[in-house]
């Protein structure tokens, strides 16, 4: 099965830029088509921090590269690392975009990340949204201890498009996960897993069959 054969529309919830394309560039790449409507949706730019100045346009370069409508790429503006004395605020704007938008399934952080921003947005999502189809997904710097139960097959282009896409990030291109050979490691890993070449990892946090 398919995943855009159970879901229509998709929303991305990511706490930075990058966290979507670590972890799930690949299968955004995979399944974006006609057929497939995808809303993204950042918590906090990290733009207080001087190096991170471009990262909006690094991250709509981004987005292009993966195929993602620009116009459905929502920046909310919490500052990096405190989102708990925001969790208030972040959880109304959640509740008015996922009301607005109607997703079948929204992809987010993983509650047991340890990332405390992470972590709050997955608990907030999986919280706030009870008949909804929640993913979670893996981000390799804090998502230690992510068990996975759900594997999205990619093939080389769409592997190929999701480290495009994570070179637009030159402001975080010293960071150790963005080595291209570590995405393209864990993708073999994963896949490995999955008795296929290349995948991506996902828990399912909640799933509801009508």
């Amino acid at each position: 099965m398919k995943m855009n054969e159970l879901f229509e529309s998709w929303l991305f919830i990511g706490p930075h830029p990058d966290d979507v394309e670590l972890g799930c560039g690949g299968t955004i790449a995979k399944y974006l088509n006609d057929d497939v409507k995808m809303h993204y949706v950042i918590v906090s730019p990290a733009t207080e921090d001087s190096k991170n100045k471009n990262i909006i346009s690094e991250l709509k370069k981004s987005a292009q590269i993966l195929g993602l409508n620009l116009d459905n790429i929502t920046v909310l503006n919490f500052p990096r690392r405190v989102l708990h004395d925001y969790r208030a605020d972040i959880r109304y704007k959640l509740i008015e975009i996922v009301k607005k938008i109607d997703p079948d399934v929204i992809f987010t952080t993983s509650p047991g990340d340890l990332h405390q921003d992470h972590s709050l947005v997955g608990e907030e999502v999986l919280r706030l949204f009870r008949d909804r189809n929640i993913i979670g997904y893996e981000v390799i710097s804090s998502s230690l201890d992510f068990v996975s139960n759900l594997y999205v097959e990619l093939d080389e282009n769409a592997l190929k498009r999701k480290m495009q896409a994570l070179t637009c990030y030159k402001s975080q291109g010293e960071r150790y996960y963005f080595d291209m050979e570590v995405i393209k490691s864990l993708a073999r890993m994963r896949g490995a897993q999955a008795r296929t070449r290349y995948a991506e990892a996902f828990k399912a946090l909640r799933l509801i069959l009508r």
